[in-house]
């Protein structure tokens, strides 16, 4: 039989409808009236922190902090000596030191690996401690399970376990080799507990530094198939030129004109959609070395021919989009509109190619009085440099040998 709850205090007219929290930090605050305590969660200045009045209480409840290594898991945001400090607490407080008990450290190293593989559902209702169980336990996770935290902390159970046998038995050698071995394992039930997510992770975001690098390298490459096969491998690139998320929609896409016999069809580089309101985004791509302007023209400089025409196409693209739309979006198997598509055209380097103002004045001059948004390669990747900077990304330069 449950044991029946205290009776809340009785409320008073001036806090009965006080909503009280007590999941989240709050405060333990009188009623000024009627003197219960209330938990109140009560926003500070501008809605930033807790407001905490002259004689409340402060209140964080219990589990509401969370510290991890995977900064998916944790609820605080640590520095880099915080970071340190619970790194040392996960993988070597307790075991370092002259006084350590190394037969009292062994024993709860193994009994904490014995509960992981005991707990787990994958072995249920077998018991690692039982020795034929165990044979039974170890063989179904290495079979089907490798590489999992329960198979790890399984290995490094039998290897504390053989450890202490060896000692019983004072075969000190077999027994510190055990011992290492166990310890190795159990790094790895530590790997996959806390940093295997964010070493994941970390691979994912150096594909910035890695699309970087190709820019680096590349930036002479007049072949737009190149340009064309990279950033379709990339598209995260191309989506930092518009501020709202965009969902992919095809490569090369065919938006119009094409006649009975095949011919003419038009083909836009990249089709993207917003994703909160599926409107098209068309996406024409030229190389880094296209030219940005032409000669002068009373005082400035003119578009380049292959400047003023890219921009002639996307647009054409665009009046295509709209007057097909019904039948090009027909088995895409994902909504796109089509009331103002938004085209973008990617071309040249402006640090490369406008070296003077005068140059940079003339074709910010047409940029901003043109339809279609021009973006030129070096700002693109500028976008993406940006993004590894916060992150922290940067490659450790290769020392000179």
């Amino acid at each position: 039989m449950s044991k029946p709850e205290p009776p809340e205090s009785a409320s008073c007219e001036k806090c009965k409808d006080v909503k009280e929290r007590d999941d989240v930090p709050h405060v333990i605050r009188k009623c000024e009236s009627c003197g219960r305590e209330l938990r109140i969660a009560e926003p500070g200045k501008h809605g930033i922190g807790i407001n905490v009045r002259k004689g409340d209480r402060f209140v964080i409840p219990e589990g509401f902090i969370t510290l991890s290594l995977d900064p998916l898991e944790t609820t605080v945001r640590s520095s880099r000596e915080g970071l340190d400090s619970l790194a040392s607490s996960v993988f070597v407080d307790g075991v370092i030191g002259s006084d350590v008990d190394i037969e009292k450290e062994l024993k709860k190293a193994e009994t904490l690996m014995d509960d992981l593989v005991n707990q787990s559902p994958l072995v249920a209702p077998l018991d690692v401690n039982d020795a034929d169980e165990n044979a039974k336990i170890f063989e179904k996770l290495k079979s089907d399970h490798r590489y999992t935290v329960e198979f790890w902390a399984c290995l490094a159970g039998n290897f504390y376990a053989w450890s202490r046998q060896e000692r019983s038995e004072e075969n000190i050698l077999k027994a510190t080799w055990a011992a290492v071995c166990a310890e190795r394992a159990r790094m790895m039930v530590l790997f996959k507990q806390h940093l295997e997510r964010v070493v994941f992770m970390g691979h994912s975001v150096r594909r910035l530094l890695d699309v970087l690098d190709v820019w680096k390298a590349h930036q002479g490459n007049a072949d737009e198939e190149f340009w064309q096969i990279t950033l379709a491998e990339n598209a995260y690139v191309l989506s930092q030129v518009c501020a709202a998320p965009l969902v992919f929609i095809e490569e090369k896409a065919y938006v119009g004109g094409m006649t009975m016999d095949g011919k003419n069809a038009r083909l836009v580089d990249y089709v993207f959609s917003v994703e909160s309101s599926s409107e098209a985004m068309l996406v024409e791509i030229k190389t880094p070395v296209s030219r940005l302007l032409g000669p002068k023209y009373r005082g400035i400089y003119k578009p380049s021919t292959e400047l003023a025409g890219a921009v002639v196409q996307v647009a054409k693209y665009r009046n295509e989009l709209i007057g097909n739309l019904q039948s090009i979006s027909k088995g895409l198997g994902k909504e796109i509109k089509a009331f103002d598509p938004r085209c973008v055209l990617i071309i040249g380097n402006l640090q490369a190619q406008l070296e003077t103002d005068e140059k940079r004045e003339s074709f910010e001059l047409f940029r901003s009085n043109c339809k279609v948004e021009i973006i030129t390669y070096d700002e693109l990747f500028r976008k993406v440099e940006v993004l590894a900077e916060i992150f922290g990304l940067t490659k450790k330069s290769k020392s000179s040998s």
